[in-house]
Formats: structure tokens, sequence, C-alpha cells
């Protein structure tokens, strides 16, 4: 994500200066330096911090490594972005949340979706209450059955956490409670599976959830979807209409009938997603200038972790 994503993204920004970066591979963080010609590199992150002068710095390594980092930048006095999955548990994540009130600074969880425009359009229209009230979220993530040639840190639990769940549902978790706007979750179950790719971790699982508002929330994720494409879906449902995500559509109720109404075009899902990081970028930038909170605080990534958690237990996971 680093090189696809967020160098990038902060070498467009105006007024920016990326001026170090850090991998445990000194090699790989001096070629990355020489490419996108960023002054110092380092496998030390601690005495990056002490000799290079930084207001902000994104984390975007393996889970595990989150809390620890997070704490060393915080303590350092700079801000922080952390990509997701924040942390592997709600307690390390409220551990980073202390860590940043104790120090006065920021951080934000890297949730991406939250930036899309047709998310962004669609939170509008729930704000307005143009769907009514909601009584059911139904959402899917579901990758197409690939060929995997060797395990990855995503896969093994003490790295990352968790699996599918902790990859993919975590995102469709936040994109339900932040649209919401938080109810507080009543009832929940999950039933997780390992048939399908033999992990250590689940590669398929599917999630139910009622608030306190009497909305329900429907989830199922996969990493190897028996499918020749990638599925992703969300759709809300309100007593006065129904709205899906992934294209963005909207139908309203009139009287005995529905209407069908089709919002702007705002590009294909590879330009939204490409978008949404350009977006977040600046977002977290104009949060350590102007000392404003993040959209995606590190407060809301940690009440995620925490129903993540449940579920976990609830699956015996």
């Amino acid at each position: 994500m680093a090189q696809v994503s967020h160098i990038p993204n902060l070498r467009a920004t105006p007024d920016v200066v990326l001026a170090a970066i850090c991998d445990e591979n000194i090699a790989r963080a001096a070629s990355i330096a020489e490419r996108y010609h960023i002054e110092t590199w380092s496998d030390d992150p601690e005495e990056m911090l002490k000799q290079t002068p930084l207001d902000c710095v994104i984390i975007t390594t393996p889970t595990i490594t989150h809390l620890p980092l997070c704490q060393l930048a915080l303590e350092s006095g700079v801000d922080v972005m952390v990509e997701k999955p924040f942390a592997r548990s709600g307690e390390e994540a409220w551990r980073m949340v202390r860590s940043a009130e104790e120090n006065q600074r920021l951080v934000m969880a890297g949730m991406n979706h939250r930036f899309r425009e047709d998310v962004l359009m669609l939170k509008e229209t729930l704000e307005r209450e143009e769907l009514g009230e909601i009584y059911m979220i139904a959402s899917g993530w579901l990758r197409r059955l690939g060929v995997w040639g060797r395990p990855y840190w995503f896969t093994d639990k003490n790295l990352a956490g968790g699996g599918v769940l902790m990859d993919l549902g975590l995102q469709m978790i936040d994109m339900a409670l932040w649209m919401m706007d938080f109810p507080a979750v009543v009832e929940s179950a999950c039933g997780c599976s390992h048939k399908l790719l033999e992990l250590d971790v689940e590669d398929s699982a599917t999630v139910f959830m009622r608030f306190d508002n009497e909305a329900t929330f429907l989830l199922e994720v996969s990493w190897a979807n028996c499918a020749v494409r990638d599925i992703a879906y969300t759709f809300f449902s309100g007593s006065q209409g129904r709205a899906a995500l992934n294209p963005l559509r909207l139908n309203r109720r009139q009287k005995d009938r529905v209407v069908a109404e089709t919002p702007p075009q705002l590009g294909d899902d590879v330009e939204l997603y490409r978008r949404s990081y350009m977006a977040e970028a600046r977002h977290f930038i104009d949060c350590v200038r102007e000392r404003t909170q993040p959209l995606s605080s590190g407060v809301e990534a940690a009440q995620v972790l925490q129903v993540v958690d449940q579920l976990y237990r609830s699956a015996g996971d």
C-alpha cells in the first residue's frame, strides 16, 4: 500500500515533503527512497524519529507492529495514520488511542472506503432520512478463488489478529456502523470456516448483528468464493426506500409504487477506489495542519475492533 497508494498520493499533495522512509529491509528502503527521491531512509524507526524532523507518519506494516510503532511515533511528538486493520484487537486499539491522548497527538485509522464519493453521497442521503428509518443492512465482499502459492503474513493469526473477517469483514462492519452513526450492538453471532483454503485463520465468515435501534446487519465475506470475479455489495433498506452500493443506486417509495433514481455516475470501481486513497491522504494532512479530529478516528477504530472481538468469540475462533 505504501508504494501503490500512500507515497504517490503524498507526493501529489501540495506543500507536503516526504522526508523519510523506514523498512526492516534496508536495501528495499534505499531502493524506494531513490525511486521516489526521499532524502532519508532507515531500518530503525526509533532512530529515524530521533534524527529526522517530522510532523506525521503513516504506518503500513503488518498489524502486529501497529501498536508499538504507533506508540513510538506518538511519544516522539508526531501525528499518526495507521493502515487497516488498525490493530489486532480492541484492547490494542484502545492502548493506541490512550497514547494519542496522553501525548496530545492525532491518530487516524486508514479506512479509505469512508472517502469514496459514492459512499459519502449515500451517507448524506441517510442523514437527510430520505430512505426513512433503516431497518436492515446486507453486505458482502467475496473474493474469487485463486491460487495461493505461499503463506502471507495476513494469514497468520498472531501477525494479523484474524483472517478474512479481520481483512475484509472489518471494513464492511466499519462502513455499516459509521453510516448508521454507531448504534450499539445488542446481539451478534458469527460463523467462520477454514475449509476452502485450509489456513490457520478463517477463509470465510457469516455475520449477524442487531442494533439498539432494532435494525439488523447481515454480512458474508470470503477469500475463496467459487465465482469468476470478485463480488462486493451493500444494501440499506429503509421504510421509504432502498439504496445499493457498487454501483450507487436509489429506489424510493411513493405510496404503492417504487421509483428508481440514477445518481450521477462518479466513475468505475477502480477509479473510485484510487480517488478514495487520495482523499484520505489529503484529509489526514489537513487534520495535522488544522489540529482537527479525523473523519476516521482511532476511537471509532477501537469500537469496531471491539465488535470484531465479540464476533470471533461467538465463532469460537
